[in-house]
């Protein structure tokens, strides 16, 4: 059975979808993706990561000639070619911004290389989500602010190093300068004390995620959940001053971090059944 691909506007068997060696991307990450799911056949949050996705493309200057309709329409014939319909899945988009071998300098006239790709959603990701995660801290790699923090771009090279260096366990956590906690490998990091919710909101230092700006959006427009939100760095000594964490994202939507290092978390599914219930009801 072939697994199909969108491909610039074609939707191909794999086998028949093939990407030059020159392309941009591959020879300078010079491009940047969006992964979201599908809730059985729903993009429930799609609308944002396009908004996401249009926001790389100007920042970046690559031109992207498809709308979201055309994305959406794309991911649902994919899923039905890949037979995939009422199944969980991941969907990834990708653009890079063509194919060019001389040098890093930018052509006017390039045309971008854009691709979706739609799968069954992974076991490991439904198991995260209820079960959550244990975490270790990256203290050899100091995050330093840069505005690319800002953008899902395909130079994916410090999260490859969190990989690289979870060990026996099932996330890391990066740390900026200040040895404040600041996110793990794909996910953005909260933490709580009641129903009073925290995260770092530093500029240039974290990807600020779809499904973070979401959950911040909903506690805001739902006071009868008696949420509030807080930004402040948090530091490893600070853990006991809070009942629990969590991370946040796209996949995975809302999972709780059972550890940090040798540093038990208390877990209150009620607070995190809550958020999620919110997330929901603002993405209807």
């Amino acid at each position: 059975m072939d697994n199909y691909i969108f491909l610039n506007g074609e939707i191909l068997p794999l086998k028949k979808v093939f990407i030059s060696i020159n392309d941009r991307g591959l020879l300078y990450g010079d491009g940047f993706f969006e992964t979201f799911r599908s809730f059985k056949d729903n993009f429930l949050d799609f609308s944002f990561h396009f908004a996401r996705l249009i926001n790389s493309a100007k920042f970046f200057k690559i031109n992207i000639d498809f709308t979201e309709k055309d994305f959406l329409n794309a991911a649902k014939n994919l899923k039905k070619q890949n037979h995939l319909i009422g199944k969980d899945c991941y969907v990834r988009i990708t653009v890079t911004r063509g194919v060019d071998p001389h040098g890093p300098s930018i052509k006017k006239d390039l045309k971008s290389t854009i691709f979706m790709e739609v799968k069954k959603l992974p076991q490991f990701i439904e198991d995260r989500s209820k079960k959550g995660v244990k975490a270790t801290i990256l203290y050899n790699f100091k995050k330093e602010k840069n505005i690319l923090y800002n953008y899902k771009t395909l130079n994916y090279l410090p999260s490859i190093i969190g990989f690289i260096n979870k060990k026996t366990f099932d996330d890391v956590i990066f740390i900026d300068k200040f040895n404040n906690l600041i996110e793990g490998i794909t996910a953005n990091l909260f933490f709580y004390k009641g129903k009073t919710i925290y995260t770092t909101n530093e500029d240039d230092l974290i990807l600020k995620g779809v499904t973070r700006n979401i959950l911040i959006k909903s506690i805001k427009k739902f006071p009868e959940y008696r949420f509030n939100i807080r930004f402040k760095n948090i530091t490893f000594k600070d853990l006991r001053n809070f009942d629990g964490a969590f991370m946040t994202n796209s996949l995975s939507i809302i999972y709780p971090v059972l550890k940090i290092e040798d540093y038990t978390l208390k877990h209150r599914e009620d607070i995190l059944n809550k958020l999620q219930e919110m997330y929901f009801k603002f993405l209807k």
